[in-house]
């Protein structure tokens, strides 16, 4: 039985089958376990930078509104999002304090309702995001 959620270019397929990976061109497939339950949420954020350390860091993100899909199933916790015109697939890694994830040399580290976005090449760097209002 295959159960299919899609995100904007990047599908995921979730197949009751072992774990694995599998890549094409315009999706992402993750093989799960049987019985595995996904569950996926959507979030809106607005960003900001308060110094210009974060200047670079802040026009990486897509300007205005900020969306992310998080992704949880089982073991598995992602977030994905844009990040320089490209998508992102961030994996959660061990924090103290809240959900951090990390793709490529970025950091999303959602706390509570915030999120924090900085750069693991300038400890400097750092992103505020809240949620955006409705409306």
């Amino acid at each position: 039985m295959m159960k299919k959620y899609s995100i904007g270019l990047l599908s995921f397929f979730c197949l009751a089958t072992d774990m694995a990976m599998a890549a094409s061109a315009n999706s992402l497939q993750i093989k799960l376990l049987s019985g595995t339950k996904v569950d996926r949420q959507t979030a809106v954020y607005t960003c900001s930078a308060k110094d210009r350390n974060a200047t670079d860091l802040l026009a990486a993100l897509p300007e205005n509104r900020v969306t992310v899909q998080y992704l949880n199933a089982g073991d598995i916790s992602l977030a994905v999002l844009q990040v320089g015109g490209q998508t992102q697939v961030f994996s959660n890694v061990i924090a103290a304090d809240g959900a951090k994830y990390a793709a490529a040399q970025y950091i999303w580290w959602s706390k509570g309702d915030d999120a924090l976005f900085s750069s693991a090449t300038d400890d400097k760097a750092l992103v505020t995001c809240r949620p955006a209002s409705k409306g």
